[in-house]
Order: structure tokens, then sequence, then C-alpha cells
């Protein structure tokens, strides 16, 4: 008898519905591309990059996993750029989206 393995499906891209970049904040798609996946994402290291569509701009995200294991976001849009610097533990409307889909713990803001 042979056992065969069968790979987790993979996320390559993902739409989610988040609030929008008017200042009505009008629920709006956002599109999410995976750019790169860390082939061993158990290590410390860039684990996963996106480019994110949908606002006023495209905006990249990184996922990072530091030395002790834990998980960092990092996005280029202007709320976690700016904010980010007054709060450390602020994420943006894009992380969350992110952290909601994909299962993650000890997730903080870079910073």
């Amino acid at each position: 008898m042979t056992t065969t393995t069968q790979n987790p499906p993979r996320i390559a891209s993902l739409t989610l519905v988040l609030p929008g970049p008017d200042r009505k904040r009008v629920p709006s798609p956002y599109h999410y591309r995976v750019t790169y996946r860390d082939p061993a994402p158990a290590g410390p290291g860039c684990v996963m990059t996106w480019e994110v569509r949908g606002g006023r701009e495209p905006y990249q995200m990184a996922l990072e996993r530091t030395p002790a294991g834990e998980l960092v976001w990092h996005c280029t849009c202007a709320d976690a750029v700016y904010r980010g610097d007054l709060d450390r533990r602020h994420l943006c409307k894009h992380a969350h989206g992110l952290i909601e889909c994909i299962p993650a713990t000890h997730v903080r803001r870079a910073g």
C-alpha cells in the first residue's frame, strides 16, 4: 500500500472587500497578489510579500519572521507609515484583511 501526501492548497491571489480610500470609506474590493513566498517560512526573514491594488495607488506588503519567532507586518500605505510611527501596535486595513484570512500568531506591526 502506498501513501500519498497532498500539499496544502496555496493562495496566489485574493480579493477582499475593505473600507475604501474615500472619506466615506465605502466598501471597495482590494486585490492581493502573492509576489514572494519563502520555501522555508519557519526561519527568520521574509515569509511572504504581496502586491495590493484597489486603493488610491498600489501598495506592497511583507510579512517578516523575527529571530524570536514573532511575525511582523510591513505595508507601504500612508496609514501604516504615518500612524505606525506614532503607535507601534497600529496595523493598517490591508494587514487586518490578510490577518483574517491567514492563520498567524504573535503578529505585530513593524517598529
